[in-house]
C-alpha cells in the first residue's frame, strides 16, 4: 500500500516531533529488540538515527496513523523521509541508517524478495520472546544515549 510522505504531520492524533533523522520504533520490553537498538547505538556514534519504544505515546500514535496495532506489535517500524518501512523492508531501512560496512547489508538485503524476507521476519517476530525473553521494564536510554531517543 503506497503512503504519502509526512502524512502524519496532518494527523491531529500524532504529536509533532523532530523527523529530520530516521526514527526506529522498537519494542522496549523485548530483549532481542532492545539488544538490537544497543547494537546500533554502539556502531553508530555519529547518531544518524533516533529511537523510540512502542510503549511511548508518539510511536503508538504513529502506529494508529498507519493502521498498525501498537499493542500487538507484530512489526517494528523505521520512519524515514516521512515514509514508514515495516517487516523486512524495515530491517533493510534500519541497516541503511548505519555507517559502513553495516549500511551495505541494507543494500545487499534488497536482493532477497520481500515475500521471502517478510516470512523470515514474521518467523523471528513470532518467536522472539520465547527465544530471547522479555524485560521486566521498558528499555530506557542512559544519560549518554538520551539525545538518540525521541520522547514526546
Amino acid at each position: 500500500m503506497p503512503f504519502t510522505a509526512y502524512s502524519y504531520r496532518d494527523d491531529p492524533s500524532v504529536p509533532s516531533f523532530d523527523d529530520t533523522r530516521p526514527l526506529i520504533i522498537f519494542d522496549g520490553l523485548c530483549v532481542l529488540c532492545s539488544s538490537g537498538v544497543q547494537w546500533m547505538l554502539d556502531r553508530d556514534p555519529a547518531g544518524r538515527s533516533q529511537f523510540a519504544a512502542i510503549q511511548d505515546p508518539l510511536p503508538k500514535a504513529l502506529y494508529g496513523h498507519y493502521n498498525l496495532d501498537a499493542d500487538a506489535f507484530d512489526t517494528f517500524m523505521v520512519l524515514r523521509d516521512g515514509l514508514p518501512y515495516t517487516r523486512w523492508a524495515g530491517v533493510m531501512a534500519a541497516a541503511r541508517t548505519m555507517p559502513q560496512p553495516w549500511r551495505g547489508l541494507g543494500f545487499v538485503g534488497r536482493f532477497i524478495p520481500g515475500v521471502i524476507g517478510d516470512r523470515i521476519y514474521d518467523w523471528v517476530q513470532r518467536n522472539r520472546i520465547s527465544w530471547f525473553g522479555r524485560r521486566d521494564v521498558c528499555r530506557r536510554p542512559s544519560t549518554a544515549e538520551a539525545s538518540r531517543f525521541l520522547v514526546v
